[in-house]
């Protein structure tokens, strides 16, 4: 009993860290069903996937449950398991899935000599070339391609197919990293109807401003009952100020505050608005409001190529934003960007996305309303050019330049022949390693000055791009240092906000001015995944991060070169590389990369001219529910892995079509139907066909075991949407069994009343009128129109006399002897 009782300590301690897949390696399950037990028991959607079973020990079993493990959401690397290149053919599914069978053969491939043994030995062959093993390689070409002569007429060639072949799968794997943002255009909708009262923030002296001025008519044009606006000085806002403004009975309120640049008095690298916005967020979460907060930019995201970004300094509120989404979730409403050229075309779309919804990021253009998403960066024949064609020339200024990542940077362009590399950071030549440093890439070939210089410091990183040498001008940025924070937005006080931004965002607007009028080569920019999808705890960083996503696009749209790239956690280098950050952002989801694939990946993305990318390596199963455990994440719905998983686990999507096509069947044919539907997902989990599943044939005798009676419950409960006990294939026996009870359970009785449901109907009237509340005359009148009916229901027998005794009876029953007759009768069991 100990032992079972701290089995399920661990399996709930697991599901608390965020694990949703168990697989028990063994050569048949014993610990399956108790585990299904505990996690039933915490009500937490995971999946449990045995590896072998008794008498099921074959490889058709393991691929059963390598696919259900993908299903779940693991990341099963399919190369390994048909180790043969390229990867095997796929098959396209049916429109719906497991609702349509194909009825016709697929074009077989032409047939290979060796049949299975194929793969077994193209994959001998390639460890052969990846060890340069010739022994091995003799052994795998077979006795006569496999002469000593025709070896070692090979051996030459090993190397090269050696390379080949890493450099083939580090590509693959940097693929699989790259991430990119990109816009949804969404239709246009209805004419929105608003309603009650509106407050809007809005910087003094903008009130007149044409975003401030179209967001009053679009709310006054669709419904609002009053408009309020509040001037703010965004400059000197107190929190305790704004969290005095009276916000009861509001239906919403609307951010504008960020429509304000101007530095901020006290800390320069803080635009105006971002400062009052933050003070805002603090305010209402202090006075409890109820009502959603919207915020609003103008100009400050672009949807694509033809639509140039125009105020990048804007774009901190957007990253702010992500993070209070998080933090506040029932206050944060969420972002819109209006366009740069406001008109009346746009007053329908800006109501309708002040309704309440899940898009929380959305842009509203002249060509319609465009949502945020998140999905893989497409790869070019560029991306993928064995040998990159940038290469630095000139001087290479890299901010950061002595820390971990400024390190492996310097090392990588001295490789690729940079003639000098300006390293720069805070203590300069005494930081730790400094000098070793500038000594080994002395030794590749490059000359190294190394400058101290605080780049939040506007005035001296003018300074450091005056004084380049003449003789190696400055021909390419990276712009890699900055500090991180954690402090929650409610915390955040103006003064760390500069300090977060001076160093990022700050240094890379003054970087921009001082180096607009440079023939530059490159403009590459560190950025983090805080900005791209946001970070508990990070509002600063998320904003000074997506600021240089902004900066990047705005320079695109002036045809400066621009390249930012927002890093997952990096293995070995950078502020994250300690085991305790790495351990926590893998139980989030978030794996670490390695420095070398870093190198490629930003190499490739400034070879291609990407000018915003993600690079990082997401367990998919495990960051979303994490990311989305407070609120849903519209950002994420085009990831495939997502969509993946929502299916696995039983979507509403799925509920909902099933229980369509059964409404759709005729009542005749449901129980049919329903029969069906078991001996499909009963075939599925034994791994047999529908034509194996007879109908009337008890499941114990088809082989179901404990386990699989729970494989086939969770599979019931996934589509049907019900909540069935692992023991339901057990009290109901058979696929016909176990359907009349779904049909049950469903409220579908083929459209005859059943006892339980004239029963239930009874219970429900006596328990929503009482005696008490209807006068004589209204109870007479109902107790006739129950004599009636109890005369209909009553058994048929004749009285004596030849009359209805039961009809007599009533007729001489008074009230409350009809109600008691109702209550013995029908009453409540």
């Amino acid at each position: 009993l100990r032992q079972q009782v701290r089995f399920a300590d661990t399996i709930d301690a697991l599901l608390a860290d965020g694990y949703r897949l168990f697989i028990e390696a063994s050569a048949h399950p014993v610990l399956g069903l108790g585990m299904e037990e505990t996690i039933e028991r915490a009500d937490v959607p995971a999946t449990v996937v045995p590896t072998l079973r008794r008498d099921h020990g074959d490889a058709a079993q393991l691929t059963r449950a390598a696919a259900h493990a993908f299903t779940a959401g693991a990341d099963v690397d399919w190369r390994r398991w048909f180790p043969a290149d390229p990867t095997p053919r796929t098959v396209d599914l049916p429109t719906y899935a497991f609702q349509r069978q194909h009825h016709w053969l697929e074009r077989a491939a032409a047939p290979v000599a060796g049949g299975g043994e194929q793969g077994a030995a193209e994959s001998q062959l390639w460890r052969a070339v990846e060890e340069l093993d010739l022994g091995l390689l003799a052994e795998t070409l077979g006795s006569e391609e496999g002469s000593a002569e025709a070896v070692r007429a090979l051996e030459p060639a090993l190397p090269v197919l050696q390379g080949w072949r890493r450099r083939h799968r580090d590509q693959a794997t940097i693929d699989s990293w790259r991430y990119r943002v990109t816009w949804k255009h969404q239709p246009d909708p209805t004419a929105p109807e608003l309603g009650g009262a509106w407050l809007l923030f809005v910087p003094s002296g903008h009130v007149e401003h044409p975003a401030v001025r179209a967001t009053v008519d679009a709310l006054t044009a669709h419904g609002a009952d009053g408009v309020r606006l509040h001037p703010v000085e965004t400059g000197r806002v107190r929190r305790a100020e704004l969290a005095s403004v009276d916000t009861d009975g509001l239906a919403g309120i609307v951010n504008l505050l960020a429509l304000d640049e101007e530095p901020h008095a006290e800390h320069p690298a803080v635009p105006a608005g971002l400062a009052a916005t933050t003070t805002l967020i603090q305010a209402l979460g202090d006075n409890g409001t109820s009502a959603p907060l919207h915020t609003v930019t103008q100009g400050a995201v672009s949807t694509g190529a033809t639509d140039p970004l125009t105020h990048p300094l804007q774009a901190h509120v957007w990253g702010l934003g992500r993070v209070a989404a998080l933090e506040h979730p029932r206050l944060w409403a969420g972002l819109i960007d209006l366009p740069a050229r406001v008109d009346t075309h746009i007053h329908a779309r800006l109501a309708a996305t002040l309704l309440p919804r899940e898009e929380d990021q959305t842009a509203i253009r002249p060509t319609g309303v465009h949502t945020r998403r998140f999905t893989h960066a497409p790869t070019s024949p560029t991306t993928h050019r064995a040998e990159p064609s940038w290469r630095p020339e000139g001087t290479t200024l890299i901010t950061g330049g002595t820390g971990g990542i400024g390190a492996v940077l310097a090392r990588w362009l001295a490789h690729r022949g940079a003639p000098h590399l300006h390293l720069t950071s805070r203590r300069g030549p005494d930081a730790p390693g400094a000098a070793e440093l500038a000594a080994e890439l002395t030794g590749l070939g490059t000359t190294v000055t190394v400058t101290a210089c605080d780049v939040s410091d506007a005035d001296g990183v003018r300074r450091l791009v005056d004084d380049m040498p003449d003789e190696h001008p400055l021909t390419a940025v990276i712009h890699a240092a900055g500090i991180t924070d954690l402090t929650s937005v409610a915390d955040l006080t103006t003064a760390r906000l500069g300090e977060i931004l001076g160093s990022k965002s700050g240094a890379a607007w003054t970087l921009h001015e001082a180096t607009r009028g440079m023939e530059l080569s490159a403009f590459v920019m560190f950025s983090s995944g805080a900005g791209v999808w946001g970070s508990g705890q990070q509002g600063a960083y998320g904003a000074a991060n997506h600021f240089l996503d902004a900066l990047a696009e705005h320079r695109r749209s002036q045809r400066l070169p621009a390249t930012t790239v927002a890093w997952g956690p990096w293995a070995e280098a950078g502020m994250s590389a300690d085991p305790e950050s790495l351990t926590y952002f893998k139980r989030f989801g978030l794996l670490p990369i390695g420095p070398e694939l870093c190198v490629k990946a930003l190499h490739q993305a400034v070879d291609a001219g990407d000018t915003t990318l993600t690079v990082a390596n997401f367990d998919w199963a495990r960051f979303t529910p994490t990311f989305t455990a407070q609120r849903p994440s519209p950002f994420l719905d085009d990831i495939p892995q997502n969509r993946r998983e929502a299916e696995q686990t039983g979507s509403a999507a799925e509920t909902g079509a099933f229980r369509a096509e059964l409404a759709k069947t005729p009542a005749a044919q449901r129980l049919g139907f329903l029969v069906q539907h078991v001996r499909t997902y009963a075939a599925a989990t034994l791994g047999r066909t529908v034509e194996d599943i007879p109908a009337a044939q008890p499941f114990q005798e088809l082989g179901f075991d404990s386990l699989t009676a729970v494989q086939l419950r969770n599979q019931l409960n996934a589509t049907t949407g019900l909540t069935l006990p692992a023991t339901v294939i057990f009290d109901h026996p058979t696929s016909e069994a176990l359907a009349a009870h779904l049909r049950g359970q469903l409220g579908d009785d083929g459209g005859a009343a059943g006892e339980g449901t004239v029963l239930a109907a009874l219970d429900k009237w006596d328990a929503t009128y009482g005696t008490a509340e209807v006068d004589e005359a209204a109870r007479r009148r109902i107790v006739g129109r129950l004599q009636v009916l109890v005369s209909k229901w009553s058994p048929a027998q004749e009285s004596p006399e030849g009359g209805d005794s039961a009809h007599s009876d009533l007729e001489a029953a008074s009230a409350d002897d009809i109600f008691d007759l109702i209550s013995s009768e029908f009453g409540k069991s």
